[in-house]
């Protein structure tokens, strides 16, 4: 915590299919109207592939005072310390194969008709669907870079796997008695084809490919960084998990204030269709 009560902004990497719209839910609920999920204006979308501190300080007209902001196009490497320089970013990474097959679900939700493995080669072949979390922190499918940008830059990394241990962690690293001590877990993913990944080789081959990078970057986190932050968190770490799963048992999150709801879904997407911005 700053001088008076002053929190810096946070900034959550919101990297797709990570356990990340659990977190969201738990700043949402948190922060309230003074939690902000961050957008790229509509006109700039197709062109504008991440946010930019232009982006951030516009977002900023509606939410001033923001404690923080959450999305899927906050990232590391855009500029948007230009807008807020104390800017504290974390997000969560996943093993990459799971990450790579829940996002190929999650793409093909709703199909009338089963999913093929062609359709997943599809997927494993689209720029946009490979490395994913690689690109999400440096902006290309260079792991190296990504790993330096995340060391660099980001001040806290969780796990989907250790998801529980990692909420510990960020609330350690946070360290703001605003944050709520549960959650519960949001957009869980449903349904699976007939086949499986595990019992084919060229499917496992094809998403190991695909996300080369990402398990660069994912083995870095979880040989290096996470370890680190255990390290720094100390004694006592395995009790501190045990009390928040205990507290998730009967936790529920506070309704979301009216007026928390007003700025996201009229006065802010208002300001992403208007020209001005």
């Amino acid at each position: 915590m700053g001088v008076l009560g002053f929190f810096p902004m946070y900034a959550f990497i919101h990297i797709p299919k990570t356990a990340g719209s659990t977190l969201r839910a738990c700043l949402r609920a948190s922060y309230g109207a003074r939690h902000c999920d961050v957008r790229v204006p509509m006109r700039k979308r197709a062109s504008h592939a991440w946010l930019d501190g232009e982006d951030l300080r516009k977002a900023l007209w509606v939410y001033r005072g923001a404690a923080g902001i959450c999305g899927h196009r906050v990232t590391p490497f855009n500029g948007l310390q230009a807008a807020v320089p104390d800017i504290r970013f974390f997000t969560v990474l996943r093993d990459p194969i799971q990450r790579c097959i829940s996002h190929f679900l999650h793409f093909h939700r709703g199909a009338e008709s089963a999913i093929t493995p062609d359709e997943l080669h599809t997927f494993c072949a689209d720029p946009h669907q490979r490395n994913v979390q690689t690109r999400w922190l440096c902006g290309t499918e260079d792991a190296q870079q990504a790993i330096e940008s995340l060391d660099r830059h980001v001040g806290f990394v969780g796990l989907t796997e250790r998801f529980d241990e990692s909420m510990v962690l960020f609330h350690d690293w946070l360290n703001d008695e605003r944050l709520q001590p549960g959650y519960v877990t949001t957009n869980r993913g449903q349904g699976k084809p007939a086949w499986a990944i595990a019992d084919d080789p060229t499917l496992r081959a094809v998403v190991a490919e695909a996300n080369g990078a990402d398990t660069q970057l994912y083995r870095h986190v979880v040989e290096h960084r996470f370890p680190q932050q255990v390290a720094a968190f100390g004694e006592g770490l395995d009790d501190a998990v045990v009390r928040l799963q205990q507290c998730c048992v009967t936790f529920t999150p506070p309704r979301e204030s009216t007026w928390a709801s007003l700025k996201r879904n009229y006065m802010y997407k208002l300001l992403l269709h208007l020209r001005v911005v």
